[in-house]
């Protein structure tokens, strides 16, 4: 494997003439000779140390990414396709700017703001992590860092986010039930997170059933358990009840696509005897029997929405707008049944 001074010579030019090529310090060498010290580096397929590098420079290039999320019972993040498009927006935009990303997942509040403080990352994304310690994490660190789905507790400080319209979601669901005739619903949530998104969808629902002159109570929030099993007997529950409710909201359409397989495994008819709803459009409420209406979001977008704005702060660049709240849109298939007749 060519060395620098392998490099260096077929060049005829200095090693450091050749070290500063390959470390972005083109203002040190003229435009001609960069040019040609760069030809020779790919002709040579030279891949410089990354540690090295690290020292040179300074910095890590490296974007820490830091999930807080517990998968679900036998699955990994990645198999969810919602958390795994985010994730391979932000990777394909880290790698594009010639940054490296390096993941954590974890459900441990401390675990976070401890990995914040010690990693030497050039940037940090947070994703879904509770308001409650990003105050704590703001004020620990001076790394550049973007929050990605995240609720805060203070206005005080200055938070950078890509989020979600998730309230409006919620308000688009309950408008779509109410016309269809539904008068009555369960929200059933992934996240318990007073702060979180899940609330915020629920919120809305309330709010367009009290514009409508209907009441939503709280008791209609119902936190899934995180067990499969224990989720498949709450399901059984809702059977045995012969459905308190006319329509099912759930937070996510993995969980809508979950309920309406077992319910069909146990003779009951989506949407005849019971409506559902997602929330995402992604590949789970369009692969089941029959397609599950639901609340589209761009998660792909999310991600990369987050790599540009950490850019533009690790650029010291201006952010027009630190608080980006993406919008949705209702997707209406066939799990919904009219009951206006």
């Amino acid at each position: 494997m060519s060395t620098i001074k392998d490099i260096a010579k077929k060049a005829g030019v200095s090693p450091t003439t050749v070290a500063n090529v390959l470390h972005g310090k083109t203002n040190k060498v003229s435009p001609a000779t960069s040019k040609k010290v760069q030809a020779i580096i790919d002709s040579e397929n030279y891949a410089p140390n990354m540690g090295a590098m690290i020292l040179v420079r300074n910095n890590s290039r490296i974007i820490g990414v830091i999930m807080f999320m517990k998968p679900r019972q036998g699955e990994s993040v990645l198999e969810d396709p919602f958390s795994s498009a985010i994730l391979g927006a932000m990777e394909q935009e880290i790698r594009m700017n010639g940054y490296y990303m390096m993941l954590c997942i974890t459900s441990d509040e401390n675990e976070v703001v401890r990995l914040s403080k010690a990693w030497k990352m050039e940037g940090l994304i947070l994703v879904w992590v509770p308001g409650t310690i990003c105050r704590i994490i703001n004020q620990s660190i001076d790394t550049p860092l973007v929050y990605i789905d995240c609720y805060f507790t203070d206005e005080d400080h200055l938070y950078h986010n890509i989020g979600l319209q998730d309230r409006e979601g919620g308000q688009e669901i309950a408008r779509y039930l109410v016309a269809m005739g539904h008068r009555s619903l369960m929200f059933l949530a992934n996240n318990v997170n007073v702060l979180g998104g899940d609330p915020q969808r629920f919120f809305g629902c309330q709010e367009v059933f009290l514009e409508h002159g209907l009441q939503l109570e709280d008791s209609s929030f119902c936190p899934l358990p995180d067990n499969r099993k224990d989720r498949s007997r709450f399901y059984r529950t809702l059977v045995e009840q012969n459905f308190p409710y006319t329509a099912l909201v759930f937070s996510s359409d993995y969980l809508a696509a979950e309920a309406l397989t077992y319910f069909k495994e146990h003779g009951i008819e989506v949407p005849d005897q019971i409506s559902i709803t997602g929330f995402d459009d992604n590949m789970y409420s369009r692969l089941v029997t029959p397609r599950i209406t639901t609340i589209h979001q761009d998660s792909r977008e999310k991600g990369r929405l987050a790599i540009c704005m950490l850019m533009k702060l690790l650029h010291n660049e201006e952010v027009e707008n630190p608080n980006i709240l993406l919008p949705v849109k209702l997707v209406i298939r066939e799990s919904v049944k009219d009951l206006r007749s």
